[in-house]
């Protein structure tokens, strides 16, 4: 089977077992089946799948893949969809408990199950960042993003989002995060059946509750990128008046572009007074401000909308006469600025026209070098043959040539026809080309004979040279379709252009008409000269107008131009200032974001400062504002460096402080770049604070951790994090491990637990006197044993403090080493692209240090020791010891000096109830060890380009893993035999108190151990359990029945047969879920255990049935003399007593086996029913005991009697036929014939006395009507 088709099975059986209307199908069943294919599609490498099967997983039986295939018609497949949107059938408005890891599973198989080229997963699940939503989607989530709305419903989105995450895993409102990641999956790359058209859909159609789509926007605003909202907010408000909001915000961009420039253009002349910047911006009140005239008539001036205070801080720009005092706003200035708004207008629109007659004419460089005819398509460029045609119709002739002679080699007697007919071919091709042939040379001149063009938009364009080039070996259908395709296209055009003539008609005629009047004033004028001449001579004229208009102006407006002048300096003077304030303000924003702890907005404030060149400005007042900024830039570095060496900040916090110390520290290097400085600490602005609370005696940015010094300024901001917060876990692990010391041997000095916070250290002065400790309270620990179960619970809070220690710090870790793998990166190839422009090669030296550690390099040699050492404790305080056969070593973290009394309880496994305990907390151990193994595998040694190594790559988690691994299996197995052993005994008591095979309680301990980590390596013990609770059952049975009736027998004959027939059955099955199908060999254990009490007890029984019978079927005293006379008929007499006895006695035994084993349970040794084994052995101890009896008084007999006993063997015969075996039958038929010879002796014939007359009853009918009775108790 390959990997697809066993992909497509592993669908079908999940499916199958999602159908919620099974009720054989638990909520159980459909967990483990999900777990079972999540660990499918997480293996390496990943499953490959068929395109069908996508459809199928997300829609079941309701995908085309179902409806269109006939195997899977009788199928009712479950689809992931609807198992994720599944109702609940007691809880209202909630879905069932599987819902919520079906929308898990989804989530994952859209957003995360990808493959690469090296087979390996692309993206791995991880909290911080997002998850690849606008990336190349896989199979599932482009099948996904096909599915209609309709469709998506089935999911219950609504109920997801509004009641997921209620209560953790116990939640029947679903999942939120996932249902919204899927959410803004769909809304931001939904498109058509075919999975490439984009197809937008609104967040109403799967949200309609209001708040429903609060919660969503909220969660995106916090979760995904903006580059995904905004695909989602575009792809909501597409179809909605896009284009004409498009279109009106293109034009106001192009206003604001044209009033800025134009209002550039009128301040041209205002001076920047304190000549700190190069360039002026607008500030935005006069944006806004910006020339909104009116033109009146003449005489009336010109409104501008600053004038009237709304744009002018200092005062109206009018004196009390209505006169304008600045040049801006008068009319003339007004003017300037509607001329210059249109010519950039114009000049706009200018470009837009090249930029548009450029890509038409790229658009029709693509159209010439298509085929016309439309028949070749693909790598067809008609430029190229016809740049080459010369060479082709060369190459062509050859081709003839070289054809001409091969069938001339082939010729035979049928002819040279197909030789002829390429001969004429040639011919034609040759004709053609000289007639063709144009001579561009001189006479005589063969090299300039050049051929016409093959390209339809060329003058020279000639059609049989194009399709001799082109369509050679083109048939004449081809050809015929091609030019009527064509013909078409053309007549289409032609319509069309009739279409614009008659739409557009009236203005073809206005223009016609303007064209008419132009061309009459040209020849009423006497010509185009004289029209010239007439208006150069106005424009003359129109310039000495406007010459003196402007003479006559500087004269009287002077002191108005003047005044005007000194206004304008003023106001550049108070733009400017205005412009600075941002930057003025900008150390008391620093603070107050330092205030704050928004360190990134501190380093956008910082940013904008470092345009101020504070060595070569020539203002005091920005050089202060720029060493103050680059102070509170020092103080914030410090505040930074704080916050990466404390251990209770979060992930989450401390991966920002990387990236904001980064960016920081990348300012304060341009900075000192730019001062031309070669040291870190140089010329660095610093305050008291920011220089650290240790001041002169230790260097800035250096931390003491448990005698641990490290200085985070002699690493990159993400290394130095590294290095920290991997102390911190290190001294956290001694601490626990030295706190779970000092607890245990307070407790067994009998002064009472250690406090949970405690730090303090074991004490070598105490261990030294432990002993006389123990000497002088041994009479007070032997009235009070206390202290061993506080030692135990102590061990468990020591597992408990250790799986939480290596829960909180590892995801930690992690997160951050991987900041520090891309810091790495970064840093490794800005360092090669300095090498590179460096023709010496040198490089800082302040990254020596970063060169020789590395994450890699970090997890090896500090982490990986510390997380050993953990485990290894946490190993130790839930374990004790190893288990006995078992080739694991576990080693003692603490106490190895301790008195031998405590050393032995500490090595000594847990009770039951600690020991479940510590098995939970170790299965966490090892999930968030292993979660944490697979993110190391992004964390690798680089190599000298800043890539990853390729080479074979061991985790350093590895062997934590391992050993994490080990430990769950050994303490699950001690759950197995702790669990079976305490069933066993409740079992056991139940069995010998009150006769009944408890099943169930085998059945339920083994579906409680569903919950272990590792059931395949428990096999061992869970068959083994199962094997010894059933014995002990079996043990309870047999001490029930002694001194007991037949019916304390048969009770638990019928227990038995029960467990074999449902209890052995469901606990096989349950054992074979739980172990993976391993236990081959359980259901013939158990079935031999049990099978062997039942026949014991029921052998018994029939024993005891035999001596039953055998007391009732008693002949009785038998008369010797025969008193009968010859023909007299004997009167009739009753039934006979010992056959009333005998049927008495079989209708008994079968009423005890009905009444404890019911009529229809059959004895699976032997294929028969319980009620037919008594009945027969019943039967034949009567028969049997008749029969030996009347052959033992056969000589005292009378013939009379003789006769009359023959009937009524005759009639046992008839009567117990079905339940005689054939060794009874014949002993019956041999009795009969003894006493039918004797009766023949006596002269007597049988039967004769009781009448043989057509109206009379022979003996036989009388004893079968007088013994009907019994015979129906029989069920006969």
């Amino acid at each position: 089977m390959s990997d697809a088709d066993r992909s497509s099975l592993e669908i079908k059986i999940l499916l199958k077992n999602l159908d919620p209307s099974k009720p054989s199908i638990k909520h159980k069943d459909r967990l483990r089946r999900l777990n079972k294919f999540r660990n499918y599609v997480t293996a390496k490498p990943p499953p490959e799948f068929y395109d069908d099967d996508y459809s199928l997983l997300l829609l079941g039986s309701e995908s085309p893949t179902a409806t269109e295939d006939e195997d899977m018609d009788a199928m009712n497949l479950y689809g992931l969809l609807r198992a994720a949107g599944c109702p609940s059938t007691d809880h209202k408005d909630a879905l069932k408990r599987s819902a919520r890891p079906a929308i898990s599973l989804l989530r994952y198989l859209c957003l995360e199950f990808d493959v690469s080229s090296d087979g390996k997963a692309k993206t791995k699940r991880s909290s911080s960042p997002p998850l690849p939503i606008l990336g190349e989607l896989n199979g599932f989530a482009s099948a996904f993003c096909a599915l209609n709305v309709p469709q998506l419903r089935l999911a219950k989105f609504d109920v997801h989002v509004g009641k997921g995450d209620a209560n953790e895993g116990r939640s029947r409102g679903g999942s939120k995060e996932d249902a919204c990641y899927l959410l803004a999956l769909v809304l931001a790359r939904h498109t058509d059946t075919d999975q490439e058209t984009p197809k937008p859909i609104k967040l109403q159609d799967l949200l309609p509750a209001p708040a429903s789509q609060a919660e969503f926007e909220t969660w995106l605003g916090q979760n995904v990128s903006p580059d995904v909202r905004r695909a989602i907010k575009e792809n909501g408000s597409s179809g909605v008046g896009g284009g004409d909001r498009n279109a009106s915000s293109f034009l106001q961009a192009a206003l604001n572009a044209r009033v800025s420039v134009v209002d550039e253009e009128e301040e041209g002349d205002d001076e920047d007074v304190l000549g700190a910047f190069g360039k002026k911006k607008s500030s935005s009140s006069q944006r806004k401000g910006s020339s909104a005239t009116t033109a009146g008539g003449a005489g009336q001036g010109t409104f501008n909308s600053r004038s009237a205070g709304g744009g002018n801080p200092n005062g109206p720009a009018f004196d009390p006469n209505g006169k304008p005092t600045r040049w801006s706003d008068t009319q003339m200035a007004s003017e300037k600025r509607d001329r210059l708004g249109g010519a950039i207008f114009i000049e706009e629109e200018r470009e837009k026209a090249i930029a548009e007659r450029k890509r038409a004419e790229e658009a029709k460089q693509r159209l010439i070098g298509r085929d016309p005819l439309g028949i070749r398509t693909k790598q067809f460029d008609l430029r190229e043959i016809d740049a080459n045609r010369s060479y082709l119709i060369q190459q062509l002739l050859h081709e003839l040539e070289a054809e001409i002679q091969a069938e001339l080699a082939l010729a035979s007697e049928a002819g040279v026809e197909k030789v002829n007919w390429l001969e004429a071919q040639r011919q034609a091709i040759l004709t053609l080309v000289e007639s063709k042939k144009t001579n561009t040379g001189g006479e005589g001149d063969e090299q300039s004979l050049v051929l016409p063009s093959i390209l339809p938009t060329s003058p020279d364009f000639d059609p049989i040279l194009f399709l001799t080039l082109a369509h050679r070996d083109t048939s004449y259908k081809e050809l015929f379709d091609s030019t009527s395709r064509l013909s078409r296209k053309t007549d289409t055009q032609v319509e069309r252009l009739q279409s614009l003539v008659r739409d557009n008609f009236e203005l073809f005629i206005k223009c016609s008409e303007g064209i008419d009047v132009f061309a009459e004033n040209e020849s009423k004028s006497g010509g185009h000269d004289n029209a010239m001449e007439k208006l150069n001579h106005r424009f003359q004229k129109l310039d000495e107008l406007a010459e003196a208009c402007s003479e006559e102006a500087r004269k009287s407006f002077k002191p108005l131009l003047d005044n005007a002048n000194e206004v304008r300096k003023v106001q550049s003077a108070l733009a400017v200032l205005q412009r600075v304030a941002p930057l003025m303000q900008v150390p008391g924003l620093m603070r107050q974001h330092i205030e704050n702890a928004s360190f990134s907005s501190v380093v956008k404030a910082y940013r904008k400062v470092l345009v101020i060149d504070k060595d070569h400005s020539d203002v005091d007042l920005l050089r202060y504002v720029r060493i103050k900024a680059g102070e509170a830039a020092q103080d914030a570095r410090h505040d930074l460096e704080l916050i990466l060496a404390d251990e209770s900040s979060s992930a989450s916090s401390l991966l920002d402080a990387v990236r904001d110390l980064g960016e920081l520290l990348e300012l304060l290097e341009q900075d000192r770049d730019h001062r031309g400085g070669t040291s870190k600490e140089t010329n660095v602005p610093g305050t008291p604070r920011s220089r650290g609370q240790s001041g002169r005696t230790t260097k800035a940015g250096t931390f003491t951790i448990d005698r641990h010094v490290i200085c985070v300024r002699d690493y990159s901001p993400a290394l130095g994090c590294l290095l920290l917060q991997t102390t911190h876990f290190r001294s956290l692990v001694e601490k626990a491990i030295a706190n779970a010391e000092t607890s245990t041997e307070r407790l067994f000095r009998g002064e009472g637990p250690d406090s949970s916070n405690s730090e303090m250290k074991p004490d070598n002065d105490d261990k030294r006197n432990s002993d006389a400790a123990e000497n002088s309270s041994s009479s007070q620990r032997s009235r009070d044993k206390r202290w061993k179960y506080e030692t135990l619970d102590t061990r468990v809070s020591a597992t408990a403090r250790a799986v939480s220690l290596a829960k909180n710090w590892l995801p930690r870790l992690i997160q951050i080493g991987m900041a520090t793998q891309e810091a790495e990166k970064r840093r490794v190839v800005r360092l090669s692209r300095k090498s590179s422009k460096d023709s010496t090669g040198a490089t800082d030296d302040n990254n020596d240090e970063n060169n020789v550690l590395s994450a890699s390099y970090v997890f090896n040699s500090m982490v990986r020791p510390s997380l050993m050492l953990l485990v290894q404790h946490a190993a130790f305080c839930s374990l004790g010891c190893a288990n006995q056969g078992s080739k694991y070593r576990l080693d003692a973290t603490f106490g190895k000096t301790s008195p031998e009394k405590l050393r032995t309880l500490l090595q000594s496994p847990l009770p039951p109830t600690q020991t479940a305990k510590c098995a939970l907390e170790l299965a966490e151990l090892a999930e968030t060890i292993q979660e944490s193994n697979e993110s190391m595998f992004s964390i690798r040694l680089l190599d000298e380009d800043g890539e990853e190594s390729k080479s074979a790559y061991s985790s350093p988690l590895e062997g934590c893993y391992k050993l994490a691994s080990d430990a769950i299996t050994m303490i699950e197995r001690r759950v197995c035999i702790y669990s079976f052993d305490a069933c066993a005994r409740k079992c056991a008591m139940s069995a010998s108190g009150s006769g009944t095979f408890d099943g169930d309680s085998l059945l339920q301990c083994v579906q409680k151990l569903s919950d272990l980590t590792l059931p395949d390596k428990c096999t061992s013990e869970v068959e083994k359990g199962c094997v010894l609770v059933v014995q002990k059952i079996c043990e309870g049975l047999t001490n029930y029945v002694k001194d007991r009736s037949d019916a304390a027998r048969l009770r638990v004959v019928a227990e038995c047969a029960d467990a074999l027939n449902t209890t052995i059955v469901d606990v096989v099955r349950e054992v074979s879920y739980l172990t993976n199908d391993q236990s081959d060999r359980l259901e013939s254990n158990l079935s031999e255990i049990i099978s062997g009490l039942e026949g014991e007890m029921f052998d018994v029984f029939l024993e005891s049935v035999k001596q039953s019978v055998a007391s009732y079927a008693s002949l009785g005293l038998i008369e010797s003399d025969d008193k009968s006379e010859s023909g007299k008929m004997e009167e009739a007499t009753p039934f006979p007593p010992y056959l009333a006895g005998s049927f008495l006695a079989i209708v008994r035994c079968r009423a005890q086996v009905e009444r404890a084993l019911r009529e229809a349970t059959v004895r699976r040794s032997e294929g028969m029913t319980y009620q037919f084994l008594a009945l027969q052995t019943a039967s034949d101890g009567v028969v049997q005991n008749i029969c030996h009896e009347l052959r033992a008084k056969l000589n005292i007999i009378p013939p009379s009697k003789a006769d009359t006993y023959s009937i009524h063997v005759l009639f046992l015969i008839n009567t117990l036929k079905k339940y005689l075996s054939d060794e009874i039958l014949s002993l019956a038929a041999d009795t009969k014939r003894m006493l039918v010879t004797k009766a023949s002796a006596g002269g007597r014939k049988t039967g004769n006395l009781l009448g043989d007359g057509p109206e009379g009853l022979t003996a036989l009918e009388n004893l079968e009507r007088l013994g009907r009775v019994y015979v129906m108790c029989l069920g006969d």
